[in-house]
């Protein structure tokens, strides 16, 4: 598969991921070339999957105590 730099952004991943979808989704490509696209974007895929997960493992979220003060408390994970 082909590699994708560890240190790509999250939105340059997904730029480029969605000129791959594009350039897929146009055809006219040959087989090995649509072949090449889609190995790029699933690893691109990964990649802003990657980076969003350890966004949301950063997230915290500001509630207000019974005393009326700001409190910082982990997101709670939804199902």
């Amino acid at each position: 598969m082909n590699e994708i730099p560890e240190d790509l952004s999250f939105e340059e991943a997904l730029r480029e991921l969605e000129e791959t979808v594009t350039a897929l989704e146009n055809g006219g490509v040959p087989l090995e070339k649509s072949l090449d696209l889609l190995k790029k974007g699933l690893g691109l895929a990964d990649r802003c999957e990657t980076v969003l997960s350890e966004a949301e493992l950063t997230i915290e979220q500001l509630t207000v105590n019974d005393e009326g003060e700001l409190v910082s408390e982990e997101m709670e994970e939804e199902i």
